[in-house]
């Protein structure tokens, strides 16, 4: 079946676990409970998820690292009517929500409930019937096939559906063992990917990046697929020569997997659409558009995410290229500025280690860029605005400027810029706010 590390569990732990649950009261005859799980022991989260699927019973879970009250809030605004904490037997019963209150919509069959990242808002509550995850999971591997004779090895959250769903679902589906690595020590991740065969790391792009560092430099990987965040070109340029089989996939909490990318010559070209999706997106680079997803439901879903389709000569197929977040567009006097592009510049400064752009309001531009970055010693903001200038339009020019020891980053790699924004105007707040040295006399 799977393994945790270096633990097998086979079919036989399955049965011994579903025996186990079919007696508990509290998981017996779950097809019309909402449950949420936030447990320790990653065998029993993935028996507890194959069982809850079986029955087609809802599920929500939650990362393990989570504390008790914020995995009970979790629990409760998505509706939950238990929390089964760190162990499964340890049930907390939740207050059932009134129907103003109840976020979720009334869905008939079990489903997966998912919080998206709430990098560009509040986080929602998000359902996935079983049966369109089943068809997510089959057109995902009629699709992409390169992997059927790889090793699956996951190196990301399996409480989410990138780790969970294309990670360990396409596996078993494909037949094969994945290996689920939550042992974060990277000199393990290293000799586990070394002793596997023809292996495939499931990973970020900020994971690979230290992993890659560490790595002799003579070694290379066999095959990776990264999701979550573009990776800025650099970096792509970086890993691309130690990674034989490079993979990109994208998508939403709403939809899954859009599409894969099954040999990557560009961090920003996010794959092919999976078939049992229809996807349309802008044009060109020049004329870009909103990249809408409808499903063989008929349900259409607003990704929020800017892209263009474009002929790609190595898969001789159309290709879906991500430009931007629409909320990060930053409007310069009518002009649109990419934050992908503007940081791509700057972080191939070799003084530079990260960067980020995001934007404020300006009262005669509409918007201003600003830029956070990181550098190994104190970088002067004139240093990066001069080696910008033959290389950005004045548009495209960050106007402020931040040195910060390192710029705050979730576990998949995105930054949350609204958050910066509103950090950095309340800090400008707080220094005009501030009596002069001559008021103070």
């Amino acid at each position: 079946m799977f393994y945790i590390n270096d633990d097998f569990y086979g079919t036989d732990y399955l049965a011994k676990c579903h025996q186990e649950f079919k007696l508990s009261s509290a998981l017996d005859n779950c097809t019309n409970k909402r449950l949420a799980v936030c447990l320790e022991d990653s065998a029993q989260w993935l028996a507890l998820c194959l069982f809850i699927k079986e029955q087609d019973g809802s599920v929500m879970p939650i990362h393990p690292s989570t504390p008790l009250e914020a995995a009970r809030r979790l629990a409760a605004k998505a509706g939950c009517n238990q929390l089964h904490y760190q162990r499964i037997d340890n049930v907390i019963e939740l207050p059932d929500p009134s129907t103003e209150d109840k976020i979720a919509p009334e869905i008939t069959e079990g489903v997966l409930i998912q919080m998206s990242s709430g990098t560009t808002g509040e986080p929602k509550c998000i359902e996935r019937s079983w049966s369109s995850i089943e068809e997510e999971v089959t057109s995902y591997i009629s699709a992409f096939t390169l992997p059927n004779e790889m090793t699956p090895l996951i190196a990301c959250p399996i409480t989410h559906s990138y780790g969970l769903i294309s990670g360990v679902m396409v596996a078993l589906a494909r037949d094969l063992q994945p290996i689920i690595i939550t042992n974060i020590n990277p000199k393990y991740l290293i000799k586990r990917v070394s002793n596997s065969d023809k292996p495939l790391l499931y990973s970020s792009p900020t994971m690979l990046h230290g992993l890659i560092r560490l790595m002799p430099k003579d070694q290379t990987l066999h095959a990776v697929m990264t999701s979550g965040t573009i990776m800025p070109k650099q970096r792509f340029e970086q890993l691309s020569p130690r990674i034989q089989h490079f993979f990109q996939q994208y998508g939403c909490s709403e939809a899954g997997c859009i599409s894969v990318n099954p040999d990557m010559t560009s961090a920003v070209d996010v794959g092919i659409p999976l078939p049992h999706l229809r996807v349309i997106a802008g044009e060109s680079a020049i004329q870009p558009a909103e990249i809408i997803v409808t499903t063989n439901s008929g349900q259409q879903i607003h990704t929020q995410d800017l892209g263009h389709f474009h002929h790609d000569t190595t898969t001789d197929a159309q290709m879906l290229s991500f430009l931007s977040r629409m909320d990060d567009t930053i409007i310069v006097a009518g002009l649109n500025v990419y934050p992908q592009e503007v940081e791509d510049v700057i972080l191939a400064m070799p003084e530079i280690k990260d960067a980020v752009v995001f934007k404020i309001d300006d009262a005669y531009a509409g918007q201003r860029v600003c830029l956070q970055y990181s550098s190994e010693k104190p970088l002067e903001p004139s240093i990066i605005r001069q080696w910008c200038v033959d290389r950005l339009a004045p548009y495209q020019m960050p106007q402020q400027l931040i040195q910060v020891a390192q710029i705050e980053r979730l576990a998949n790699g995105k930054v949350n810029r609204k958050q910066l924004a509103n950090t950095f105007a309340e800090q400008q707040k707080t220094v005009t706010s501030k009596p002069s040295a001559a008021a103070v006399n």
